[in-house]
């Protein structure tokens, strides 16, 4: 009973009459600051495992787990690296590649290219699903066709079915202050990572034509590259080729193409620990506040309360159970607006990001069961905790000079 009774006493206590506004104008903005607390920390969070999660899904599906090479930029011999990739067990897949700088030209626009020849047929990476328009697959792998990124397309103003010249460059070439070799392709496909690093620059042609396009020597490419059954063992692996292949052959791993990115995401996460924890300190100090507050405009009705029997435990619980119900209540609300900010991001993608900057053309959200467990349990844990200074206070108010008090 007595449960009940502090319950219902709290809940008069937190409606304030007409000369109290002031504590109602107070306990309102204890209420919001809890709720933004909440939200900006589910909204941090859902951003931040976002921003962690698809750039690391886009840097390792996209490209190779590792890349194959030798140094000086010289060619890698086929026959002589694949037989010792078959070898290794931990080889998911492999396939050589052919790349060098060039230009990619329309009749109002050029722009600098990585050209890569593929063998469509049997590409390991993750091009395939992301086609956007056209088609993946070349005709022939000798054919004059070439797929090209959304973002590079729009930069053109091609779209599927147009031409467009191709410049091969080579350092030889640059040096002789000669013409370099130009052919015209056919547009057949479009692709979209949302990466600007691959949708602005790679450019795809067929393996066979890319040898011929660029004079490369029979049975050779630029690099090789690997797919593992499991990434994270991508440092191993590499290690262990470049033990078996020895000089002239590297390994990078997507770890080290994407050094850059996955730096970057460790920068990004360095300083949340410090912005959530200042929130949520803001959020405690609103509650201890209001708290306070109460204290100093029921301290007559406190005395009486004392007066006429309750115990400190019971004054005590009063405003437990006040902090508590701010607590909850701004922490549920907060973390509803946040899911539905976040389910709003994620379904119409509302906030766009410059891709040449943050590597992604919208604003990238995870949502996570996780997150709202840490946060609901946190900000009731603070709420519960904020409430005892407060609390101790008032149990420790004199019942004759609180009532004498107004």
């Amino acid at each position: 009973m007595s449960i009940l009774l502090n319950r219902f006493i709290s809940k008069n206590f937190s409606r304030s009459g007409k000369r109290q506004r002031f504590l109602n104008f107070a306990r309102t903005v204890a209420l919001i600051s809890v709720t933004l607390g909440s939200m900006a920390l589910i909204i941090s969070l859902s951003v931040l495992d976002g921003f962690e999660t698809m750039l690391k899904e886009n840097a390792v599906k996209f490209t190779a787990h590792i890349n194959l090479r030798a140094f000086d930029n010289k060619d890698v011999r086929i026959s002589e690296t694949t037989q010792t990739l078959q070898n290794i067990f931990r080889i998911k897949a492999f396939a050589p590649v052919i790349q060098r700088e060039g230009l990619i030209k329309t009749k109002s626009y050029v722009e600098g290219a990585l050209i890569r020849g593929i063998n469509s047929q049997n590409d390991i990476t993750d091009l395939k699903n992301n086609i956007k328009e056209g088609s993946f697959h070349f005709s022939t792998d000798t054919s004059n066709q070439v797929i090209i990124g959304e973002r590079l397309a729009h930069k053109l103003n091609v779209k599927i079915g147009d031409s467009v010249f191709i410049f091969a460059i080579t350092e030889e070439k640059v040096s002789e202050m000669s013409y370099p070799d130009i052919e015209k392709f056919r547009l057949t496909g479009i692709y979209e990572t949302g990466m600007a690093q691959y949708d602005d620059i790679y450019v795809y042609i067929p393996f066979t034509k890319s040898a011929s396009f660029f004079k490369m020597p029979e049975n050779r490419a630029s690099s090789i590259d690997i797919m593992l059954y499991d990434v994270n063992e991508a440092p191993a692996v590499a290690k262990n080729i470049e033990d078996l292949l020895g000089y002239p052959y590297f390994c990078y791993t997507v770890y080290d193409l994407h050094k850059a990115i996955f730096t970057w995401i460790e920068y990004q996460k360095a300083p949340i620990p410090l912005v959530l924890g200042l929130i949520s300190i803001v959020a405690v100090l609103n509650i201890i506040t209001i708290l306070l507050i109460t204290v100093v405009e029921k301290t007559h009705s406190i005395g009486i309360l004392r007066a006429i029997g309750m115990k400190k435990s019971g004054i005590i619980s009063i405003f437990v159970f006040q902090g508590t119900t701010i607590g909850l209540i701004g922490t549920l609300a907060g973390c509803g607006i946040g899911f539905l900010l976040c389910w709003l991001q994620l379904h119409f993608s509302i906030i766009k990001l410059d891709g040449s900057v943050y590597f992604l053309d919208t604003l990238p959200i995870k949502l996570s069961l996780w997150h709202y467990e840490i946060v609901i349990s946190i900000s009731i844990i603070l709420s519960i905790l904020a409430t005892f200074i407060p609390s101790f206070i008032a149990s420790k108010i004199s019942p004759i000079r609180a009532i004498r008090f107004r």
